[in-house]
C-alpha cells in the first residue's frame, strides 16, 4: 500500500486552471474564447462528456497531425518494488504556481456543493539525471484563465511574483532552457500553458491523450489551443514531442495511462531515496481524494478515475497528488522530529572585490559587488546565526588588510550594523542561542562578544590553527581580542565541530579551500535542504560555471563544491547580492505561499 501522507486535511480546492475543460470538450482555436464558451456549459458538463467521449473516440481516425518521435508501446508496467540498485534515485521539488478555490461538488465527486476547497497550482522539478526533467510545465496566463474560467472558480488565481516556475527555476541555479525532459500529465491549461519556455526540452504526453484531444480534425479538444497549435505547425516542437504510454521512460522514470479526468490522463512514478513516488496528475487532485477514496468531481470517466486511483496506489511508495495545498508541509520528507527552518539574509555591508581573489581562472583588476550577510535561520526554539558580520571596531583594520584586493574597503550604513539590522528583523541578540562561523576570518565572527548567550561553533582545525599555542593560556593566535577574551571567559561557549548536527536540522560540514578549516551549514528548510557555503563559494556563478574561487590549492575547491552540489540543490553562497533577487525579502525556504516583507 502507498504511504499516503498522514493528514487530517480537510478542504481546501480544485484543479480548474485550464483544466477545467474536463467537464466538457473546449475547441482550442481560441482558448480565452471558447473557456468562457465552456464556463456558461458547465451546468451540463457531464452530459456532454458522455457524448464527448465516444465522438472523440469515433474520430481517432482522422488525427490531424503527426508526431515528430512516439516512444515505444509496451506491455502494461510490472509492479517492481525493489528496483535495481544502479537506477537513480532522483529528487523531487514542488514548485507552487498560485492558488485558487473550487466547489467541494468539483474536488470531489458527490461533494457538497456549498463547500470550497483550495487547490494549489504546482510543477515539479526533478533533479538527480543527466539533465532537470519537469512534471507538467505550469501556468503563465493567469488574467486570461481567470477571465475564462471565471464560472468555475470560487476564489480566482493568484500567482505572486515569486510562484512563476522562471523565478522559481532559478533558485536552483536553473533556466527554462536547461530542463531536458516536461513529462505531461494531460492537456489542460493550466499544466502545459508554460511549455512554449522550455525550448530545448523533450515533451512527454501519454498517447491516448494526445489522439484523443487531436481526433476529429480537433473539434471538441480538451487541450489548451495555442500550446496545441504550437505542437503541431511548428516542427521544431514537433520534433520534440514523444508519446508515452505504460513504459520506463528513463531509467528509474516510469509512465502508465489512468484516464478519468481527461480521457488520456497520465502519471508518473519517480525512483527516490525515499521510495517510488507517483505524481498522479488530476486524477488525483489532493490527498483526500486517495484517502477518503473519492474521485475528482472533475472527470471525464468516473469508472477510469476509480481504476486509475487503484493503479496509483499500487505503483506507489509516496503518493503526491497535483493540487494538494500540503504537499510542501510533507514533502520533500525529513526525519521525524527535524524542524523545517527558514533562512534570513540580512545584509550587513557591501564591498568591491577584484576579480583575481573572486575566481581562481582569472588574474584580472575589474571588481565586483560582494555583499556581507549575516544568515538568520529561524524556526527553532531560538534563533540560530551562521555568521556575525563585522565587529564596526575593527573594519578600519579589515580594510586596511585586504586594501590590495578589496579597493574602498568595507562600507556599511548605519542600519547595516549587525545589531541594528538584526532589531530591525525582530531578533534581539540575547536571544540567539548559537553563532556558527564558517571561518575564523573577522568579518565573519569578530562580533560573536555581542550575543551574551550563544555557543560559537566553529570547525575544529580552523580553530586549532588560528589559535596559537595551546599550552599558554595568554597566546590567543590570530582570533579577535573581544572574541579570546570571551572564550576564556565561558569556556562552555565554544563548540568545536568537525561533520555533525549542531541541533536537529542544521549540520556543519567540512569544507576546505578558503581556509583549511572552512565549513559549510546545511539546513532542512521548507523547500528541502539548503547549503550555506561560507567563503568557499564567493557568488553563485562560482557554483553554477564551475568556477572555484582563488585557493592555493583549486582541487580543494573542486571538491569542496562537489561536496556542496552532492547536499544541497539549493546554495546560498557567501556574498552574492543576487541572492535577494532569487529570495525577495530575503527569505529563503521559507513556508511557501507566505507572504514577505521585507
Amino acid at each position: 500500500m502507498a504511504r499516503e501522507f498522514e493528514t487530517s486535511y480537510t478542504g481546501t480546492l480544485d484543479d480548474t486552471v485550464g483544466g477545467r475543460p474536463a467537464s466538457g470538450g473546449i475547441p482550442f482555436s481560441d482558448e480565452v474564447e471558447t473557456m468562457a464558451d465552456w464556463g456558461r456549459r458547465q451546468c451540463t458538463r457531464r452530459r456532454f462528456n458522455m457524448a464527448l467521449s465516444g465522438a472523440v473516440a469515433a474520430g481517432l481516425a482522422r488525427r490531424c497531425w503527426g508526431v515528430g518521435e512516439e516512444s515505444p508501446a509496451s506491455s502494461p508496467m510490472a509492479i517492481d518494488r525493489n528496483p535495481p540498485r544502479d537506477v537513480p534515485r532522483y529528487r523531487i521539488y514542488p514548485l507552487r504556481n498560485g492558488r485558487c478555490e473550487i466547489a467541494g461538488n468539483d474536488a470531489f465527486e458527490g461533494g457538497d456543493p456549498a463547500k470550497s476547497y483550495e487547490y494549489v497550482l504546482y510543477a515539479w522539478l526533478i533533479l538527480g539525471g543527466e539533465k532537470p526533467m519537469l512534471v507538467d510545465a505550469g501556468l503563465n496566463d493567469v488574467a486570461g484563465m481567470n477571465r475564462g474560467a471565471a464560472t468555475v472558480l470560487r476564489r480566482p488565481i493568484t500567482q505572486a511574483p515569486t510562484e512563476t516556475i522562471a523565478s522559481q527555476l532559478v533558485r536552483f541555479g536553473l533556466k527554462p532552457a536547461d530542463i531536458g525532459h516536461v513529462f505531461i500529465t494531460h492537456l489542460h491549461f493550466d499544466h502545459v500553458d508554460g511549455l512554449d519556455a522550455f525550448t530545448k526540452a523533450k515533451i512527454c504526453i501519454g498517447k491516448r491523450e494526445w489522439e484523443l484531444a487531436t481526433a476529429n480534425d480537433c473539434k471538441g479538444s480538451w487541450g489548451h489551443g495555442r500550446i496545441m497549435f504550437m505542437l503541431r505547425d511548428k516542427p521544431e516542437w514537433n520534433k520534440r514531442l514523444m508519446l508515452v504510454e505504460d513504459q520506463e521512460i528513463l531509467p528509474g522514470i516510469d509512465s502508465f495511462f489512468v484516464g478519468g479526468h481527461t480521457l488520456g490522463s497520465m502519471s508518473y512514478r519517480i525512483n527516490t531515496a525515499h521510495g517510488r513516488v507517483v505524481l498522479t496528475g488530476d486524477t488525483a487532485s489532493l490527498l483526500a481524494n486517495i484517502e477518503k477514496d473519492i474521485p475528482v468531481g472533475v472527470h471525464m470517466d468516473l469508472e477510469q478515475c476509480k481504476a486509475g486511483m487503484k493503479k496509483i496506489r499500487e505503483r506507489a511508495d509516496i503518493i503526491l497528488p497535483s493540487h494538494d495545498p500540503t504537499t510542501t508541509d510533507r514533502w520533500p520528507p525529513v526525519p521525524t522530529g527535524t524542524p523545517r527552518y527558514t533562512v534570513r539574509a540580512i545584509k550587513v555591508g557591501q564591498c568591491e572585490v577584484r576579480d583575481f581573489i573572486t575566481f581562481q581562472d582569472s588574474e584580472g583588476q575589474d571588481t565586483r559587488t560582494y555583499n556581507l550577510y549575516v544568515w538568520a535561520i529561524l524556526g527553532g526554539p531560538n534563533p540560530i546565526l551562521v555568521e556575525t558580520g563585522p565587529n564596526p571596531k575593527y573594519v578600519g583594520d579589515f580594510n586596511k588588510a585586504t586594501a590590495q584586493y578589496i579597493p574602498g574597503g568595507v562600507k556599511q550604513l548605519p542600519e547595516e550594523d549587525t545589531l541594528v539590522a538584526l532589531k530591525r528583523a525582530g531578533i534581539d541578540p540575547a536571544d540567539v542561542s548559537h553563532v556558527i562561523a564558517t571561518h575564523l576570518h573577522a568579518d565573519h565572527y569578530d562580533y560573536f562578544p555581542a550575543f551574551p548567550n550563544a555557543k560559537l561553533v566553529v570547525n575544529r582545525r580552523e580553530y586549532e590553527d588560528a589559535r596559537g599555542d595551546a599550552d599558554n593560556p595568554e597566546d590567543r593566535g590570530h582570533l579577535n581580542p573581544e572574541v579570546f577574551a570571551a572564550i576564556r571567559s565561558h569556556p562552555q561557549s565554544l563548540i568545536l565541530a568537525e561533520d555533525q548536527e549542531i541541533v536537529p536540522g542544521i549540520r556543519t560540514v567540512p569544507l576546505g579551500c578558503h581556509t583549511f578549516g572552512s565549513q559549510g551549514v546545511l539546513v532542512q528548510t521548507h523547500v528541502g535542504p539548503v547549503m550555506l557555503t561560507g567563503d568557499v563559494v564567493y557568488l553563485y556563478e562560482s557554483i553554477e560555471q564551475d568556477r572555484p574561487t582563488r585557493s592555493p590549492d583549486p582541487g580543494v575547491c573542486q571538491a569542496a563544491m562537489a561536496r556542496i552540489r552532492s547536499l544541497a540543490d539549493i546554495v546560498l553562497p557567501a556574498h552574492d547580492p543576487q541572492t535577494l533577487v532569487r529570495w525577495p525579502g530575503g527569505l529563503i525556504g521559507d513556508r511557501p505561499g507566505r507572504v514577505v516583507t521585507p
